[in-house]
């Protein structure tokens, strides 16, 4: 089983729409999925339609999501999702300055929140910083990850949150900004699947 993080040191940055998506994604593509909220605030179970209290539920598309409410347990989770026959989770952990080991870890941030990226450290064999609402990628983030990605801001992905819904699940044909912010999410997967097929 493949574990990835959705962390990074600042809060506010789009971790738990990306690790909702992600899992999604993932379960949809045929990798079995589950996702972990590790967040003392359960958002990314509210976004995948799961119960907010402690524990394993089903969410959207019959996704598991292991609600935590906090790191304390992550290790039982994943050993439980193996059990399970889970293939990869997406773990949405809470802003830290550093990750427990996983296999990969994905550094989501805002352009602000670079100035905080000398301060993450991620325990992983690779990291890919997402640096969202962002149209370019700086030189700075090569330093501290494998790969980057830049999503680019969609006012598109502000009212899926609103709604909770994960935006990799809304279709919108006059949102040309959602189609880009899609474009620059399936990037960031096939960075992901290329570690997978390894």
């Amino acid at each position: 089983m493949i574990s990835i993080g959705f962390a990074y040191i600042k809060g506010g940055t789009g971790k738990t729409v990306l690790a909702t998506s992600a899992a999604l994604y993932l379960n949809a593509v045929g990798a079995p999925a589950a996702l972990i909220d590790a967040s003392p605030v359960p958002m990314a179970a509210l976004l995948m339609g799961a119960s907010a209290s402690r524990g394993m539920h089903e969410g959207r598309q019959g996704v598991p999501v292991f609600n935590l409410r906090g790191t304390g347990g992550l290790h039982e989770a994943l050993k439980a999702l193996e059990a399970a026959r889970v293939s990869v989770v997406a773990v949405d952990l809470p802003p830290a300055p550093r990750t427990p080991r996983l296999d990969i870890v994905i550094a989501v941030t805002d352009p602000p929140g670079l100035h905080f990226a000398q301060e993450f450290k991620a325990d992983a064999s690779l990291t890919i910083l997402a640096l969202n609402k962002s149209d370019g990628a700086p030189s700075v983030a090569t330093s501290i990850a494998n790969a980057v990605v830049a999503l680019p801001y969609s006012p598109g992905v502000e009212r899926a949150y609103q709604r909770l819904l994960p935006p990799i699940l809304v279709h919108s044909e006059r949102a040309p900004s959602l189609a880009r912010w899609k474009r620059a999410f399936l990037e960031l997967m096939r960075i992901v699947a290329e570690e997978l097929r390894r």
